[in-house]
């Protein structure tokens, strides 16, 4: 539901006044219906975020998700870190805004070779775009090869100009290049698929945020061979974000109550979710009677009493949404079942 939105265009952006406005929102809404409070991951944004969640100590304050996970991947571009990546990038861009800026040349792709597909995958964020944009140029090696060698454009005057002759280059000699789209592509890939998952609306992503990330980094550890000196540089970007800005115990808890990843034998983190849930019934359930009432049927949850034991219930973990699974199987814990919806 959209609530209401203001022009701020006369106002400075510092946490104070951002404080003020959010303070407002809160109050208008009531703090006891306020779960978590998202805003953008500015450092104003962040200051006044903090402080709004110290004020209330009531529900949780998070930056957002797929601006962080943007951000993860800006840091993976970042030339001072990473210079390969920004060179490629910038070579990558080099034939792609070539292509798209001679109509003639974009034609004869889309027509001749790619069947009318692009190179170029707008999405949800700046930088997911460019990561993209290297699985694009992956796919169509072949047919990139075939265009820069077909007799339209031997016999364009493209062909002869300097970035033609450029551009030529790198897609038919530059072996490394290749390489390298190789390589992005593979530590790219998983985080943009949890980009998809936190940015989508086909379920909420909440329950599977914390695992997600997990096995996004899982995934490019084995895609690199787990060889650590490969993958630190990498992983250590994505724990910086996460660990720092984030990760929450709001994340853990909705892990936790997502019965689809919470009683997967493979599942490794119960320790961790276990505290994130029990942080955020203390953060959020206030009186410690219904905290405790909370607890005791954690345990029929954990030990699938009841109708969480049913056959229907365990068969339905996976192809439910946490929060459907717990309208229709959590009636035997009615505060755990408003809880976790």
């Amino acid at each position: 539901m959209f609530l209401k939105s203001l022009d701020v265009s006369g106002l400075t952006k510092d946490a104070d006044t951002l404080f003020k406005l959010f303070d407002k929102v809160v109050q208008e809404v009531g703090p006891e219906h306020v779960v978590q409070f998202i805003t953008d991951n500015d450092s104003s944004f962040k200051s006044a975020g903090k402080k709004l969640m110290q004020k209330y100590g009531t529900f949780y304050w998070s930056p957002c998700a797929a601006h962080c996970i943007d951000l993860m991947l800006e840091n993976f571009s970042d030339k001072r870190y990473f210079p390969i990546i920004d060179e490629t990038i910038q070579k990558a861009k080099k034939i792609t805004k070539f292509i798209y800026n001679h109509g003639k040349i974009l034609y004869l792709m889309r027509s001749d070779f790619t069947n009318g597909r692009d190179l170029i995958r707008p999405t949800i964020t700046r930088f997911a775009t460019e990561f993209l944009s290297f699985q694009c140029l992956t796919k169509f090696k072949k047919e990139l090869r075939q265009l820069f060698t077909c007799d339209q454009w031997v016999e364009s005057r493209h062909a002869r100009d300097v970035m033609g002759k450029e551009v030529a280059a790198i897609v038919l000699e530059d072996k490394e290049f290749w390489l390298q789209c190789q390589q992005i592509v593979k530590i790219s890939e998983p985080l943009v698929r949890v980009l998809y998952l936190v940015d989508g609306d086909e379920i909420p992503s909440m329950g599977y945020l914390y695992e997600a990330m997990d096995k996004a980094k899982e995934n490019i550890k084995a895609r690199l061979k787990n060889k650590i000196s490969a993958y630190i540089p990498f992983t250590s970007v994505i724990d910086a974000r996460w660990d720092k800005q984030l990760h929450s115990p709001l994340h853990a808890a909705g892990c936790y109550l997502n019965p689809g990843i919470c009683f997967r034998p493979s599942f490794k983190k119960q320790k961790d979710v276990t505290k994130g849930l029990l942080s955020t019934i203390t953060r959020l359930v206030s009186d410690p009677d219904e905290q405790d009432i909370l607890s005791s049927q954690i345990e029929s949850y954990k030990k699938s009493l009841g109708d969480f034991g049913m056959a229907m219930a365990i068969r339905q973990r996976e192809k439910l949404s946490p929060g459907a699974w717990w309208e229709q199987f959590g009636n035997d814990t009615p505060e755990l079942q408003k809880f976790a919806i």
